[in-house]
């Protein structure tokens, strides 16, 4: 029986996302609330009649369809997004539903799949690098039989009829900027995902302009980058300097091993963009995110030590929930003590890390991780915190059995497609005779 306890979500009362082609309440949330040929309009979105539905829900204790994405984690005892921010509940109408207009707290925007990479996590919604990869490509039985969702470009797809694409103009993003102005003074959070913010052309003109909202000196920037496209480092740290803060959340998910394999990135590149933008902007917060997948359990301690290398502010994980046949638990069916084992091996290896700055504090303290009011290197804690988030979901997400031959299927199949090697990249691990082995034994 559900409790009747209000679920206090910051999303579900102060948040607005826009996706493909539809409008909800938070990164995380797939339920199509409000269309876009219904309005782009902050002002009309926000206290739609969905919107008021969703909130009376959370708050009279019943958790929203398409909130699992935080009501199981937490059913097991792992963190949730919705337990990232405080909720601000002072604004919310409970007769109606509705909240103030000085609510709202956050904005997600995304503007196209335009991208300059196509990451096994990724779809055809959210990547054109994805698009490219499937033009030519037909399903055959064998990935309709495993129902491998991003083959069958269902995955991020509500229905087979649904349609629904990224895809806003400059003007179309200006005019939602606008309305914030307009309508919105109490604004706190700003972020941007892709696609790739950072490869397309709507992004420099939605922050210069975003910067005329009256509250823009205490509104924090956020965008969701893999920071391996080419950009104007000089230009993008002007752009930020009228905002409070800003945090780049660079989607890593893997470590110089699989990074060309998961991402289809150069891993030079990145160390070189990062570098570039260092030398002109000291402010901004650089946040790697690892979206942690069965693919990234698999090269566990490369992926946290290749992190480790980069100067780098902090170290966070997230799930990769869906679709299930890469969720990182289905490596308990087969493999559990080996991913104990490797686990424990990188935590270890990040506390070495730790002993080995300390031992040579001089040398390690100019790292912008360095928090001397923590007395802290924050990108070794965070790593730490990140490694045990991704030990208590992986280890006690109970799931079906049937996915860990899906998986197999889609490592092969997406090797196919990508002219790749499961084989050439992963060391712990290979693919014989379809069939995936450990070849690491640990002692």
């Amino acid at each position: 029986m559900e409790s009747k306890k209000a679920i206090e979500c910051y999303f579900t009362l102060g948040g607005i996302n826009y996706k493909n082609g539809f409008s909800t309440s938070c990164p995380q949330q797939p339920e199509q609330f409000v269309p876009f040929e219904q309005t782009l309009k902050p002002s009309e979105i926000f206290n739609s009649e969905r919107f008021k539905k969703h909130r009376l829900e959370m708050m009279n204790g019943k958790w929203s369809r398409g909130c699992h994405l935080c009501r199981d984690p937490e059913m097991i005892g792992s963190h949730s997004m919705r337990q990232d921010y405080v909720p601000v509940t002072n604004y919310y109408d409970p007769a109606t539903g509705a909240v103030d207009l000085k609510g709202l707290r956050h904005v997600e925007l995304r503007f196209s799949n335009s991208c300059n990479m196509a990451c096994k996590h990724c779809s055809v919604v959210y990547s054109s690098g994805w698009v490219s990869k499937l033009k030519h490509y037909q399903p055959d039985a064998e990935v309709e039989k495993h129902n491998l969702l991003q083959l069958l470009k269902m995955e991020h797809r509500q229905h087979e009829n649904d349609e629904g694409e990224l895809g806003l103009s400059i003007a179309e993003a200006e005019s939602i900027v606008q309305d914030l102005i307009d309508n919105f003074p109490e604004l706190e959070k700003v972020e941007f995902a892709g696609g790739e913010v950072l490869y397309q052309k709507q992004f420099f003109p939605c922050l210069k302009k975003l910067a005329e909202h009256p509250n823009a000196e205490n509104i924090s920037i956020g965008f969701h980058t893999n920071f391996n496209a080419k950009f104007d480092p000089v230009e993008l740290s002007k752009l930020l300097i009228p905002f409070k803060f800003t945090i780049i959340h660079m989607s890593l998910d893997a470590g110089t091993n699989i990074y060309p394999y998961f991402r289809t990135g150069n891993w030079e590149t990145l160390k070189d963009n990062i570098s570039k933008f260092r030398a002109v902007n000291k402010r901004a917060v650089l946040s790697i995110v690892c979206t942690t997948s069965a693919y990234q359990i698999m090269d566990i301690k490369n992926v946290f030590q290749s992190f480790l290398e980069l100067d780098v502010d902090t170290i966070n994980s997230a799930m990769c929930y869906s679709p299930m046949y890469i969720n990182p638990s289905i490596m308990n069916i087969k493999f559990r003590e080996d991913v104990l084992a490797d686990i424990e091996e990188t935590r270890q290896m990040i506390l070495d890390e730790q002993e080995k700055r300390y031992a040579d504090f001089e040398k390690y303290k100019e790292l912008r991780a360095w928090k001397s009011k923590w007395n802290r290197f924050n990108d070794i804690h965070m790593a730490l915190n990140a490694l045990k988030e991704i030990e208590i979901y992986t280890l006690n997400n109970a799931i079906d059995s049937s996915y860990w031959e899906d998986f197999q299927v889609y490592v092969r199949k997406t090797d196919e497609i990508w002219g790749q090697q499961f084989n050439d990249y992963m060391t712990n691990y290979k693919m014989v005779d379809g069939k995936i082995v450990r070849v690491k034994k640990n002692v």
